[in-house]
């Protein structure tokens, strides 16, 4: 019996449904666009159906999950949008998103050994070395390093701008370590369940360990920067 299985491409399932989801795309990011001639204009300069597709459902995504969608509480006594609450639905769905971009250029751990590319000898001699190999692989395809990347890819004055509204106490003001004191936020969330507490309004004050947070960024400011980066990272 011939068990040998076709490899398929995963359906285009988003730009097979091409009309609607450029309409959805665009509420997203009609910010980011003078009309909606240049938004399909960007969007027919993306190079293949696949990428094509990524972006359409990166953006819709983004439109329901994000831009027009708030945690919503259905409990006697309590509002139905809490602020803290849809930010912090809104934060990690921001990150899940731009975590979603990079899904194919990351390789597992035990792939990233095997790769030819990456040199290794074997057998890796002891502990010490496999942690080292560890580190390298964390810092290729880590999930911070994909936060990094992508505030990276923002134009200059985004990047000064962003650093501008967040600073961290004896760190260095810069695009790296905002990165990663972003990709904290959202990692103590989904591991330890700490809600997003300083996305509001106005300046927050807090702490990441021992340092003192002073942050004027909004969750809005988080969602701009988003969407430019978005549009970036699908440029020619």
């Amino acid at each position: 019996m011939n068990t040998d299985k076709k490899c398929t491409r995963p359906p285009l399932i988003f730009l097979n449904s091409k009309k609607k989801s450029l309409e959805f795309s665009y509420t997203a990011l009609r910010d980011q666009f003078p009309s909606m001639d240049e938004f399909i204009s960007f969007f027919n300069s993306i190079e293949g159906d696949e990428q094509k597709n990524l972006f359409l459902k990166t953006a819709s995504f983004y439109l329901f999950l994000v831009k027009q969608g708030d945690w919503i509480v259905d409990i006697a006594g309590s509002d139905p949008i809490v602020d803290y609450l849809t930010e912090t639905h809104k934060y990690i769905g921001i990150f899940s998103l731009i975590e979603s971009l990079q899904q194919n250029n990351f390789i597992d751990f035990y792939t990233y050994l095997l790769r030819r590319s990456s040199n290794v000898e074997f057998p890796i001699k002891d502990k010490k070395a496999l942690e080292s190999w560890h580190r390298k692989y964390k810092k290729e395809f880590g999930s911070t390093q994909q936060a990094i990347g992508f505030f990276n890819s923002l134009n200059k004055g985004s990047q000064e701008a962003l650093i501008q509204k967040l600073e961290i106490k004896n760190t260095k003001p810069t695009i790296e370590n905002l990165s990663k004191y972003l990709y904290e936020l959202r990692s103590k969330f989904v591991h330890e369940g700490k809600l997003i507490l300083n996305m509001s309004a106005g300046t927050a004050i807090g702490k990441t360990g021992k340092k003192v947070v002073v942050c004027k960024l909004s969750i809005e400011d988080l969602m701009n920067f988003f969407e430019e980066g978005l549009i970036r990272h699908f440029k020619v």
